[in-house]
């Protein structure tokens, strides 16, 4: 088993006509990240004809001029059926210190004969058995993303479990990051005191039904860390540590309301809360901007900047002053990954029409 063992192939600046955007019958789980200077970089993953297959693939583009115009691909991640290894999810963050992450999951395939779903999470796709849900989580690391030609690390494990949303960095400076496998019965996570040299796995409190965890969560003003949990139930999970992630309240759903889907949430730079969602118990529909400036505690400005279906997965990050956002839409229909820039001032407006940009579209 190879999964946390290798990295599946790095292919910088490919010209392989595989990886071709006109060609590409899936698409979707896009990720953002901005540069201290203000350079754009953005990560989908592809390949196939949908997700899992043994033809994925995570790519990463660039932007310079604000997210007009993007680069081809500087990097694809391609599974390996040599190695056996399924490759997904792609996830960016600027650090703190500037340096920007890109992290993705692999998970282990084993040959089986061609057939159908075996539960939610372990399907057979053509000759390939997806039984793998533990996954590894791995990561190369950019100093200079503002450079030329920026250059990335070796690929490193950082530890078991599947990640989709950026880690949370403490005001004491440890960082949390929210990797789970599907099988475990608590909410799993890891803890690094050290800038993510060392990690500690954790094991929080027991699930709330669902299938994909997808913690997300940020720091209160009182210390305690709000983490929120995807769910089943029509809403999003809550639970609190007053302890920087030692420990956690029992889980339960709260009252904001989102679909079995990934969402967003963070701190802004001027204090307030930014969540993104889709605001629908069941649809993946209405994607909506909320903006809280009391902790969490009520969203008083929210805008839906898209009324249509088939809408998920946003993440966000800020600069100078703006939130950058993206989403996608029918990963396997339209096959489109959104942009967009706006501020906290623009969420107050009445009349602010967002502008939706596509950055792919086959």
């Amino acid at each position: 088993m190879n999964a946390n063992r290798i990295a599946c192939p790095i292919l910088h600046h490919p010209t392989d006509p595989k990886y071709a955007e006109s060609i590409r019958q899936f698409q979707g789980c896009p990720t953002i990240a901005v540069t201290p200077k203000g350079r754009i970089y953005m990560g989908w993953y592809s390949g196939g004809w949908r997700e899992p297959h043994m033809d994925n693939y995570s790519l990463l583009v660039k932007s310079d001029d604000g997210g007009k115009t993007w680069s081809d691909p500087l990097i694809i991640i391609p599974s390996s059926k040599e190695l056996m290894v399924h490759t997904l999810d792609i996830q960016l963050w600027t650090a703190p210190d500037g340096k920007l992450h890109l992290f993705w999951v692999q998970n282990n395939v084993i040959y089986a004969l061609p057939g159908h779903w075996h539960g939610w999470v372990t399907p057979v796709v053509e000759e390939y058995y997806m039984n793998d849900i533990t996954h590894a989580e791995w990561v190369m690391v950019c100093d200079d993303p503002d450079a030329d030609d920026p250059v990335f690390s070796e690929p490193r494990c950082i530890d078991k479990g599947f990640m989709r949303c950026k880690p949370t960095v403490l005001e004491s400076g440890r960082h949390l990051y929210f990797n789970y496998a599907q099988d475990a019965p608590g909410y799993e996570y890891s803890i690094t005191d050290d800038g993510g040299k060392t990690f500690r796995h954790m094991i929080g409190p027991k699930k709330i039904d669902n299938v994909f965890d997808e913690g997300m969560a940020y720091q209160k003003k009182d210390g305690s860390v709000r983490l929120f949990l995807r769910t089943e139930t029509g809403r999003i999970g809550e639970t609190v540590s007053y302890d920087e992630g030692e420990t956690w309240t029992e889980a339960k759903p709260g009252d904001i309301v989102s679909p079995a889907t990934r969402f967003y949430v963070s701190r802004t730079p001027s204090g307030n809360v930014l969540l993104v969602r889709n605001d629908h118990e069941t649809i993946r529909k209405n994607m909506t901007v909320c903006l809280s400036e009391d902790d969490g505690e009520t969203w008083k400005y929210q805008r839906c900047i898209d009324e249509r279906e088939g809408l998920s997965y946003p993440d966000a990050d800020f600069h100078d002053g703006k939130i950058y956002l993206t989403y996608d839409r029918e990963r396997m229909g339209a096959k489109e990954i959104l942009f967009l820039t706006f501020t906290e001032d623009d969420l107050k407006d009445p009349g602010w029409k967002p502008e939706i940009r596509i950055v792919s579209k086959p």
